[in-house]
């Protein structure tokens, strides 16, 4: 299993990167609806109308018009921290990779892992809770959990790599022969 580190934390980097892909949050408030990745934010949604639809169109209510514009002035600054949000995956990933790579993954490689994958536990964690505390109905995605499955798979195996460290293996030099027979 300590051979495999380096897989496993390669493979929660690629988790952690693919939820970037993936649905993050899903909204839903006030017969308005849509569903927001990661990658969606960051690209560029030049407004809520894109992700909410004709539903957001059509409402001739003042109060869901302020939300849209409400929602479309937070997505100027969610942007930064979406991509701050998923650095601690990208650096999980490349650790992994070189880990990979050099086929060792030694405590130079898991300190720093470990102190990523800290990071994005601690921001994937309070973003799941958050979005589970509105009055008991979940708005984070798969996306979410997935960033939150690959925190916990990096934080624990990179522990392991810390107690543990995978060297590399070094040939061993050829035992000189003894001679055959003594005279």
């Amino acid at each position: 299993m300590i051979k495999a580190t380096k897989y496993i934390i390669l493979t929660a980097g690629v988790i952690g990167l693919i939820s970037f892909f993936m649905p993050l949050v899903s909204v839903s408030k006030g017969g308005i609806s849509g569903v927001l990745s990661a990658y969606r934010i960051v690209k560029g949604i030049d407004s809520v109308q894109d992700i909410v639809g004709e539903a957001g169109k059509n409402t001739s209510d003042k109060a869901d018009k302020e939300i849209v514009a409400d929602a479309n002035k937070a997505l100027g600054t969610l942007r930064t921290f979406v991509l701050a949000l998923f650095f601690p995956s990208m650096m999980i990933f490349l650790f992994g990779l070189v880990g990979t790579l050099r086929k060792s993954f030694g405590r130079g490689l898991a300190i720093p892992t470990f102190l990523f994958a800290l990071v994005g536990l601690a921001i994937s964690g309070l973003l799941t809770a958050m979005a589970s505390s509105d009055g008991g109905r979940s708005v984070a995605g798969s996306g979410m959990y997935m960033l939150l499955f690959a925190s916990i798979a990096g934080t624990v195996f990179s522990l392991i790599g810390i107690i543990k460290p995978d060297r590399k293996m070094v040939a061993q030099p050829a035992a000189p022969e003894l001679a055959a027979s003594y005279v």
